[in-house]
């Protein structure tokens, strides 16, 4: 949730700072003050520095995407959970491209992996979106992945029996009502910028007009 540019900030004052502790470390012992091999302690320090420098500069950045989005810390730890999970869901989904044995299954599993995907990525750039696909994260993915893999495990077995044909079925039914669900839950998570756009677009169409208007009247 705190994003790319985040990361690399942060990881390049890590690299800073622990750059600068090992040289100082180095400078210090080197001068005598400690009877220990220079190179160890000085890498020691300089890992220590960088492991406390990743944790304090990562909380203060937290603090402040927290203070941006008006969340407080638990609110976005929950969100910051359920992004996790989400995409622990998704490796699961993936993981069972391999064990369908139709193209049917696979498309449909496929479908339902990218759907996910998308809103996850949606959520991590914007999670105040989390509320309008709650139903996504609590409810949709977690039953897509248990259907599909209770799905392939099934059809692995290669079992020629009625029942179990019938079964298949009505999970491959359960599954594309699912990938309808989740495209209904793309589209809530995009709701609030189609909304923008359609006033950006509304705006531009009016300052149009009047600019019509304007010149009509100056140039009769």
């Amino acid at each position: 949730m705190l994003g790319i540019t985040n990361f690399l900030i942060r990881h390049l004052l890590n690299f800073f700072f622990g750059t600068a502790m090992f040289i100082i470390a180095v400078a210090q012992f080197s001068r005598g003050f400690f009877d220990l091999p220079i190179l160890s302690v000085a890498i020691i320090a300089s890992i220590l520095t960088y492991i406390i420098s990743n944790f304090v500069i990562r909380s203060i950045q937290k603090f402040k995407r927290m203070k941006e989005l008006g969340f407080t810390r638990s609110e976005y730890n929950h969100i910051e959970s359920q992004l996790k999970q989400a995409k622990r869901y998704i490796n699961l989904l993936t993981q069972q491209y391999i064990r369908v044995r139709s193209i049917r299954s696979f498309k449909l599993i496929n479908e339902m992996t990218k759907l996910s995907r998308r809103i996850v990525n949606i959520v991590q750039a914007n999670p105040q979106k989390f509320y309008a696909v709650e139903d996504f994260f609590y409810s949709h993915l977690p039953s897509a992945v248990q259907l599909s893999r209770n799905y392939t495990t099934l059809v692995q077995q290669q079992i020629k029996d009625a029942d179990v044909h019938f079964a298949l079925e009505d999970a491959r039914i359960a599954m594309k009502k699912l990938q309808g669900s989740m495209e209904e839950d793309l589209k809530s998570a995009l709701a609030s910028d189609l909304e923008n756009l359609i006033l950006e677009l509304d705006y531009v169409k009016l300052e149009q007009e009047k600019k019509q208007l304007d010149y009509r009247r100056e140039n009769p």
